[in-house]
């Protein structure tokens, strides 16, 4: 299992890439002093967790979206090292009608909107991301209003409630399988066709209790053959 686990982070960390070639049975046999069973079975556990494919060949690193599966992502941290979050969207906007009750805004309010997009190692993109949240979220948190990522990979409601020593909770969320909208951003940003089908989700940041405020509401898609996963426990 300590062979698995140091190979599967050097996979996911991006120090090995799709395509590289992990040593042999017999070298990790000699490389950390175990018998030629240990060594197997250590490979074993890495092609289960379908982050390598074997071949008569060799052993090799799999494809990334195997490679960064829901098997592997619920046991991180935080965004892998190898994957590249840019925000292209940061400031204050007039609040969409449809943003103004989510929030609780009134007509004619400004707010907070965020948009950034995440790649795999190869570039290509796999998750486009909006949030929204109240204009006075950037007293606390200014970098909201900067083109940069957030120090917290979560979002921006757990920032803000933490700056403001808040308990948080999830509020609600939903996920849906729709055809990509030909909108100027969904098919160019995530390189797909007319007719392509992706996930879509929202869910919202709040605090605590029956009337919490919402901190941050957000949309992301994503293309095929990616995954996306939630922390559910709440945070206090």
């Amino acid at each position: 299992m300590q062979i698995a686990a140091y190979f599967k982070r050097e996979i996911l960390e991006g120090r090995l890439r799709e395509g590289d070639q992990l040593p042999t049975v017999r070298q990790i046999r000699d490389d950390w002093d175990v018998g030629q069973n240990t060594a197997q079975q250590a490979i074993g556990l890495l092609k289960a967790a379908k982050l390598v494919d074997t071949s008569p060949e060799g052993t090799f690193v799999a494809a990334p979206r195997l490679a960064l599966g829901p098997q592997q992502r619920l046991h991180l941290e935080g965004s892998p090292d190898s994957e590249l979050v840019t925000v292209t969207a940061a400031g204050l906007v007039p609040a969409p009608d449809y943003i103004l009750p989510l929030l609780g805004l009134e007509a004619g309010s400004a707010v907070i909107r965020r948009e950034e997009v995440t790649r795999q190692p190869d570039g290509a993109v796999f998750r486009l991301a909006v949030s929204w949240c109240p204009p006075q979220a950037a007293n606390v948190v200014p970098e909201l209003l900067l083109a940069e990522p957030l120090p917290d990979p979560r979002g921006a409601g757990p920032l803000i409630a933490s700056r403001l020593s808040l308990g948080i909770d999830w509020g609600r969320g939903g996920v849906e399988c729709r055809l990509a909208l030909d909108d100027g951003r969904e098919l160019e940003h995530l390189g797909l066709a007319p007719g392509a089908y992706v996930l879509a989700g929202v869910h919202f940041w709040s605090t605590a209790g029956e009337d919490g405020i919402v901190l941050e509401y957000s949309e992301y898609v994503l293309p095929p053959n990616c995954v996306i996963e939630y922390d559910l426990e709440p945070l206090q």
